[in-house]
């Protein structure tokens, strides 16, 4: 009886310490290659990598931010001519200009998207928040990657949030935008197509 019992026991941990991953397909593991791929261009600060590493849309959004309509080209053009010497704004409101220009890059005009990514991006790459990345997404963290089509759902046991999207692009897969960015970029292109 006792026998049977350290049996059961010992499936019980061997079930509890298996392999998750282990009946991935081959999409779920290239999904999560991906994955390790971005913790570790993430863990050396590599924004090149990490910005190849973005879907189109994804690049897209941050192209928008800055040259779109009222984009951070645009937004620092207008907060630096109320701080030319003819203007008439008071002192605290050309004080409160400068403080949010600090808060901007300097010379937007000179930026690509790529570039205007790494500058947002880069403060965030502390250790502690690559170490949390890599964390993140290591396989033991992972409940599930469900991929419907080009795109995949991967859902992490612990994480905030606990749900991250990635897509096929040119036979790659990529770090996407959230369902919600997504729905709206593409309003914004039909509201540009005039639909």
């Amino acid at each position: 009886m006792r026998t049977r019992w350290l049996i059961v026991l010992l499936l019980a941990v061997a079930a509890c310490t298996a392999d998750p991953a282990a009946d991935w397909d081959t999409d779920q593991r290239a999904v999560h290659a991906a994955m390790a791929a971005w913790a570790g261009a993430a863990s050396k600060g590599d924004l090149d990598a990490m910005w190849d590493m973005l879907t189109p849309d994804a690049q897209e959004v941050y192209q928008r931010e800055l040259t779109g309509k009222n984009g951070v080209r645009e937004s620092v053009v207008l907060l630096k001519a109320s701080l030319a010497p003819d203007s008439e704004a008071p002192p605290e409101e050309k004080q409160r200009v400068e403080k949010v220009l600090k808060t901007l890059p300097p010379e937007p005009e000179k930026m690509t998207a790529k570039d205007y990514y790494k500058w947002r991006v880069e403060p965030d790459l502390t250790p502690k928040k690559t170490a949390n990345t890599a964390q993140l997404f290591a396989k033991a963290n992972i409940k599930g990657i469900t991929i419907t089509g080009d795109t995949a759902t991967v859902l992490l046991a612990n994480g905030d949030p606990d749900r991250y999207t990635w897509k096929k692009s040119a036979g790659d897969w990529k770090f996407d935008l959230p369902p919600s960015i997504l729905r709206a970029l593409e309003t914004v292109r039909r509201r540009e197509a005039g639909e």
